[in-house]
């Protein structure tokens, strides 16, 4: 009996699983404004990141766990939840995004999305700023960078490191209301070859 109930769990999960294939690298970040997914990697080394993240949409908060991987080649991001279920699965490489998870988050939020804010969040200033159409990118301070559109802030990032992967992270996303604190667990470069 045991077994058969795990038999039908599993098939049940499945079925609510789901996969994403694109090329198209231009995602809208706002209203307007355009971001072209950045394929080239600025971490040297490669750089592995387990973090805690607090999402904060319409009132609600969900935790997750973000294990990011970033090579020069590739660069893979699995979503858990604080139990260690993965939801989700994003990997861009040779200018390709893949994503599998669960069907109700891969086919609501494009990967690229995700994908975006990070890169926002991590990458050079000089790189995001040949990456953004019809907005700018500023970084008054080293603990805060701002995505603005004809004069208006939409997104804020704030840093308490000015090693952005080695602090807490806070990015707001002003035009779609959503609030996302990451704090890092673990930090780690990949040998070289």
């Amino acid at each position: 009996m045991r077994i058969l109930a795990l038999a039908i769990s599993v098939f049940i999960l499945s079925g609510c699983l789901s996969s994403y294939h694109s090329k198209h690298n231009s995602v809208f970040i706002a209203e307007g404004m355009s971001f072209e997914l950045i394929p080239s990697v600025p971490f040297d080394n490669g750089l592995v990141l387990t973090q805690s993240a607090t999402i904060t949409y319409n009132n609600e908060s969900h935790d997750l766990i973000f294990q990011t991987e970033i090579l020069k080649d590739r660069l893979t991001m699995v979503g858990l939840t604080p139990t260690g279920t993965r939801i989700f699965t994003i990997r861009m490489q040779q200018g390709f995004v893949d994503a599998k998870g669960f069907s109700s988050l891969v086919e609501n939020i494009k990967p690229e999305y995700i994908l975006a804010d990070l890169q926002l969040s991590l990458w050079p200033l000089e790189e995001l700023r040949g990456a953004i159409q019809r907005g700018t990118v500023s970084q008054p301070d080293k603990y805060l960078r701002k995505v603005n559109h004809q004069g208006m802030t939409v997104i804020t990032i704030v840093y308490s490191d000015p090693v952005a992967y080695q602090g807490t992270i806070e990015f707001t996303h002003k035009e779609r209301g959503y609030h996302l604190v990451l704090s890092p667990l673990s930090v780690e470069f990949m040998p070289h070859d």
